[in-house]
């Protein structure tokens, strides 16, 4: 055993020679070198090296002094041309062969040669193995394995073709590669069978038809008004389009719809749906000082964004057929006109069919060399994170799961690059580097708190803590980003607000909100299982501790996480009440509206904990539902998220009237009694006190929020004048002469109650009268 190990061991250690001899090659095994070799002797067999043609080095000197082709003529130069179009056709693919094309590949060429060293250096760094040994076999023997690289290949019309890593593509390639490489019978030879490419299936495009591509379009003047809407309003602070390039389509459109063709139908779609999200933002440009935000619709334009919507659908299977980057755009955009309508259901839908597109195109991967032009890789880039950062938000926040995991994603983020775009940059990248950074914090946020669903102190309790950290760090991250885009009070107050900065601050206090509203809930519906052991877990930083010190450090985590979830949300109402007073809130902005939806929740929540200081509380909850209502005038969606808030508004109201009662010591009837002769004998004397008119009462409860056309109050009547103490009058279905509480029934209950207790109980008993008769004098005589 021991012999065995040592000779293994020492067969291990031994050197491998600089060159191999013929027979070692031959069998490709490990070589020691000498003549004889250790292998060789061992296997009796002749052991030689046989000298190799060295490679033609020819100077420069003694290559002719002619220039290839100068005496060719010109159809000799021509057949040349096309021949070699022919062979950059078969490598570079289908691409289009313009001087510009064609100045790019060969400068992305010499790139790639002056940063990659050359074959014959790194053959010599290699050790002067012998060239003709294949990477594979020598992978194999050294016990490594050569990893599949992504490919790219671009194509036609901004679309390209991506494979990704051990697929069957990159597959067949390595074996075309090696069987180029290895020997004389290539592939691309004459004789050889023709390998006909195939990228993109166009026999089920519609045929085309540039007259009815472009008839629903409205007039230019109607399109330009249309197209600043989208810009102003609906970009914020993300990328859908670039504005020069969308002019500039606009222009053909309506200046030369003729030469529309079925390539241009992505484009043609992006075009329709920039005009149908315009539709829902136009009436911000419609606002005036005097009407204070108070767009209550309804909304006609919406008609005409309907019929724009419906006019990209129709586009929608050419649109997927030829995948481009412009089908991701058409896409990305039909997601962002349905969010305010549907998000959790269309919106989602069309931003992961337009999730799938872009991963078909490699956008969510680093482009590897620089075959495409700037302007595209860097439209590439900022599409595909906007359409991350969305899809993101819509799946987290509504129970959705995410198409592609981070770790497959290696894209470049956007960067600040004026100069390459052909009309003014966009002003907006540090708004969306923000959105970015803050949907990364999301997606950290939303593992941990999937650690919940573990049941495990340990994992739960480490969970927190960090937590915690991501709070922190969120903090500190913010107080760092400009004036500008975190939106400052000094910004505001001399520039006014912007809806990009606005959005960023939306984002970043919906993110807070997500990290804490777990623990809003009451405990018991987040305690482990009955059967999970009940040991704590000590501090990895502090060492052991005792259960109750773990137990007191997770309670201050949670009331931190509550505290910055509470304040978040009454930070999103602030928000959204400078951007009523100042740009108008936008009814079809899912930021805008969603912020506020959960922000009211979480202020609600506050009610059911009945904490003792939420005075501060109500009066943003009555803001903040005056807006939410505000926004919510179209869209059953949106009108059944405010119903719902309503119903648990006016639920939670009557549950604190009702503790209310409930805690308050009970009268004795004596005491009732007293009161009730006191306010008869004031209004004997016609001294009956006024119900005070008050606006907000917190003795009432939470005050109403719903302004409905009678005027009530938690769907109860309104007070009337003869009421008493602030009181409704009651009514059949109120509660009982000794059933209220702080007030009784007014004067004109009296004779209902006489009329009572005159039968059976002889109030009314006169000598006179039989009994039972009654006066018509009045009550007991008087």
């Amino acid at each position: 055993m021991d012999e065995s190990t040592s000779r293994n061991t020492a067969y291990m250690n031994r050197r491998r020679a600089a060159r191999a001899c013929d027979g070692c090659r031959k069998v490709k095994e490990k070589c020691e070198g000498g003549i004889p070799c250790r292998r060789c002797t061992h296997l009796q067999r002749n052991c030689a090296f046989s000298g190799h043609p060295g490679r033609a080095r020819t100077s420069a000197a003694a290559q002719p002094d002619t220039v290839p082709g100068h005496d060719m003529t010109v159809p000799e130069l021509l057949r040349r041309m096309a021949n070699m179009e022919r062979l950059l056709g078969h490598f570079v693919g289908n691409s289009k062969l313009d001087s510009e094309t064609l100045q790019t590949l060969a400068d992305s060429v010499d790139v790639k040669r002056a940063r990659e060293p050359s074959a014959m250096e790194q053959r010599d760094l290699d050790g002067g193995e012998d060239e003709q040994e294949d990477m594979e076999t020598a992978s194999n023997s050294s016990g490594k394995v050569k990893l599949d690289e992504v490919s790219f290949q671009p194509l036609e019309n901004n679309a390209t073709h991506y494979s990704g890593e051990f697929s069957h593509w990159n597959f067949s390639m390595r074996i075309k590669n090696w069987i180029e490489q290895t020997g004389p019978h290539r592939t691309d030879a004459p004789d050889a069978p023709k390998i006909k490419e195939f990228y993109r299936f166009e026999e089920l495009q519609s045929p085309p038809d540039p007259s009815s591509l472009s008839s629903s379009f409205p007039p230019r003047h109607i399109a330009d008004f249309l197209a600043r809407a989208f810009f102003n309003h609906a970009e914020s602070n993300y990328f859908f389009v670039d504005r020069t390039w969308l002019n500039r389509k606009l222009d053909v459109v309506f200046e030369n719809p003729a030469s529309l063709s079925r390539r241009d139908v992505p484009t043609l779609c992006i075009m329709y749906m920039v005009l149908a999200v315009g539709t829902q933002y136009a009436f911000l440009d419609s606002r005036d000082s005097s009407r204070n935000g108070a767009d209550t619709g309804p909304f006609s334009e919406d008609n005409v964004g309907l019929m724009l919507y419906q006019q990209a659908c129709k586009l929608l299977p050419d649109v997927i057929t030829i995948a481009s980057l412009e089908s991701v755009q058409a896409c990305l955009l039909i997601g962002l006109y349905t969010m305010p309508i549907d998000p959790s259901g269309l919106s989602w839908t069309y931003l992961n069919l337009a999730s799938k597109l872009a991963i078909q195109n490699g956008m969510h991967r680093r482009y590897p060399s620089e075959g495409l032009d700037l302007v595209v890789r860097e439209t590439r880039s900022r599409v595909w994170w906007t359409l991350y950062t969305l899809e993101k938000r819509v799946g987290t926040f509504h129970g959705r799961p995410i198409s592609i995991p981070d770790n497959e994603i290696d894209a470049d983020w956007p960067a600040e690059k004026p100069d390459i775009w052909p009309g003014s940059p966009p002003k907006n990248t540090p708004h969306l580097l923000a959105s970015l950074h803050l949907c990364r914090s999301l997606g950290k946020i939303s593992r941990e708190i999937s650690h919940f669903k573990m049941h495990d102190r340990r994992v739960t309790f480490c969970a927190l803590s960090r937590l915690v950290d991501i709070k922190q760090e969120l903090h500190l991250w913010w107080q760092q980003l400009p004036p500008e885009v975190r939106s400052s009070d000094a910004v505001v107050e001399t520039g006014g607000i912007s809806r990009e900065a606005a959005h960023v601050r939306l984002e970043l206090c919906v993110v807070r909100m997500y990290a804490g509203r777990l623990f809003i809930m009451p405990r018991r519906s987040t305690q482990p299982a009955a059967n999970t052991p009940s040991t704590d877990e000590p501090s990895p930083e502090n060492g052991p501790t005792t259960p109750s010190i773990v137990t007191s450090q997770n309670a201050q985590r949670r009331s931190v996480l509550i505290a910055d979830c509470v304040d978040a949300a009454l930070c999103i109402v602030d928000t959204c009440s400078l951007l009523r007073a100042s740009i108008g809130l936008a009814r079809a902005s899912y930021t805008e509206f969603s912020a506020l939806r959960v922000a009211l929740l979480v202020i609600l929540s506050q009610f059911l904990q009945k904490q003792t200081n939420i005075e501060n509380l109500r009066q943003p909850l009555v803001d903040g539902m005056a807006m939410l209502k505000s926004m919510s005038t179209w869209g059953a969606s949106a009108r059944f998220d405010v119903s719902l808030i309503e119903a648990f508004e006016h639920a939670i109201a009557r549950m604190e009237d009702g503790a209310r009662r409930t805690s308050a010591p009970r009268e004795s009837e004596y005491d009732m009694f007293k009161k009730w002769e006191e306010e008869w004998h004031s209004t004997k004397n016609g001294t009956a006190q006024q119900p005070t008119d008050k606006s907000f009462d917190p003795s009432l409860g939470i005050p109403s929020l719903v302004d409905n056309a009678a005027g009530d109050v938690w769907g109860g009547p309104v007070p009337k004048p003869g009421s008493s103490m602030g009181l409704p009058a009651s009514t059949g279905s109120g509660p009982g002469f000794f059933g209220m509480e702080g007030g009784f029934p007014s004067m004109p209950m009296l004779e209902s109650l006489s009329a009572t207790l005159g039968h059976g109980y002889g109030f009314d008993v006169n000598p006179q009268n039989p009994p039972g008769t009654g006066r018509s004098g009045g009550w007991m005589g008087l």
